[in-house]
């Protein structure tokens, strides 16, 4: 059994490097030259071209990859899309195999219960949080409360600090720098909690600052005004859950962060329902 969360992954040779460093690490005899014997790839040299992205392997190959790192049957589904996808020639390919990715990964994604509530009593605790994904902390609250904006006061950042460790949303590493312990979080998708109501009230006011706040190239505030059928409503919510999960995938993907944004998608009503007038 793979020790490996598999759906961590967008890249299959990744997967397999990491994959046969773990199992070298507890079996000193696992080698290439295994690798090759049990799946019938030609050569040591084919199998480091493969991880070195030079060559590609096939979906027999992909099989016994699975069977010999033990991979369940839904974990084998997933590394055989992600040969796929990273394999695809065209655009058009990568994106429909992109789609297939998103819908079948197991999302890690931190779901809160109501003793993280705290997390969203001010907006700056969240966004602290995410700073610290690119931004070194080791101490200077001052420092790190002009990081965010607006910003915030050395005292406000420490306060923040305080929190997030005490709830277990950072930590430091062994170098004394503080980093996120969890990639992301959420509240769920159905929450009534007054902390979060506040805290969505706060960030729509965060962003009517963002007009005069940040230039045109760096927000994106659109607007839509249709009419529908009660009936529809579910299903448009549902298709933004789907879109909301998938930029939560593509958050998680991105190893490369330099700043935080925040996202609000809106859907209220602007008039009374036709049976109600």
């Amino acid at each position: 059994m793979a020790l490996i969360d598999v759906y961590q992954y967008f890249d299959y040779r990744k997967l397999l490097k990491d994959l046969y460093q773990e199992r070298k690490a507890r079996d000193a005899k696992f080698s290439y030259r295994y690798i090759c014997l049990k799946t019938g790839i030609r050569s040591a040299g084919y199998f480091s071209n493969v991880l070195a992205g030079k060559s590609n392997i096939s979906l027999k190959v992909v099989l016994k990859l699975s069977q010999l790192f033990s991979l369940k049957r839904a974990e084998s589904d997933y590394f055989e899309l992600l040969v796929l996808f990273n394999q695809a020639k065209t655009h058009d390919e990568k994106n429909l195999l992109f789609d297939r990715i998103l819908k079948v990964k197991k999302s890690k994604v931190k779901t809160l219960d109501a003793s993280y509530y705290e997390l969203f009593s001010h907006w700056y605790y969240v966004a602290i949080r995410e700073v610290m994904d690119f931004y070194p902390f080791k101490g200077d609250f001052r420092e790190l409360g002009q990081m965010v904006s607006p910003p915030v006061t050395a005292k406000e950042a420490e306060r923040a600090v305080i929190v997030l460790e005490t709830l277990g949303l950072i930590g430091r590493n062994a170098k004394g720098v503080y980093e996120r312990v969890e990639a992301l979080v959420s509240t769920g998708e159905e929450t009534r909690s007054m902390a979060i109501v506040q805290f969505q009230k706060t960030t729509l006011d965060l962003a009517k600052r963002a007009f005069d706040a940040f230039p045109l190239e760096a927000r994106d505030i659109s607007t839509l005004t249709i009419s529908i059928s009660r009936r529809n409503f579910p299903r448009i919510k549902e298709k933004l859950r789907a879109v909301r999960r998938e930029i939560l995938e593509l958050a998680k993907a991105d190893d490369d962060t330099d700043t935080v944004f925040h996202l609000n998608i809106l859907a209220f009503p602007l008039s009374r329902w036709a049976e109600e007038k």
